[in-house]
């Protein structure tokens, strides 16, 4: 439609300006305890379809997370803050064999607060003009993912559900 009043920059920029992107999501609401054996393997508990398409950039990626550790510990002074704890999720990445890595690990997504039963959602977003170098670094076909973590003995990672959503340009 705006190709029929505005030259074809304009009206791209004002595209990319309104965010029009291109919208993937995946979800899995399935609890999950997830004890520091369970977490050593780093298996990972949500995986999208790779990122598709050379043109098409990724521009924002969106993950909510709702989850709680075992609701208890040996360190009082710890309860209710994100001090002490040792339930996370880490965020993997993929890259199709040949292709190089696209990092040089994994990425601390969020953190459980300590000793509590409680589910908490937490939202992470990365945003490609805000300086995350692997967001940058995104082609096609890689693959992001969320992985539950646990240490020592008793810590238990309660995973009740997670999503991505991945936002790409297609006007780039």
């Amino acid at each position: 439609m705006l190709k029929a009043w505005l030259p074809s920059e304009l009206g791209l920029s004002i595209l990319a300006h309104a965010e029009y992107w291109l919208r993937s999501r995946v979800s899995r609401q399935e609890s999950r305890r997830l004890s520091e054996e369970s977490c050593r393997d780093k298996t990972p508990y949500l995986v999208p379809k790779p990122t598709k398409g050379e043109r098409f950039p990724v521009r924002e990626i969106r993950i909510d997370v709702w989850s709680h550790d075992q609701g208890w510990s040996s360190y009082p002074e710890d309860r209710g803050t994100y001090r002490g704890s040792w339930t996370w999720f880490d965020l993997g990445f993929q890259r199709p064999p040949g292709r190089g890595d696209i990092t040089t690990g994994l990425e601390r997504l969020v953190t459980n607060v300590h000793a509590s039963s409680w589910t908490r959602h937490h939202r992470v977003v990365y945003r490609r003009d805000e300086g995350q170098p692997w967001m940058r670094d995104l082609q096609a076909d890689d693959q992001i993912s969320i992985i539950p973590r646990a240490l020592y003995p008793g810590w238990v990672n309660c995973t009740e559900g997670a999503s991505i959503e991945i936002y790409t340009d297609p006007f780039s």
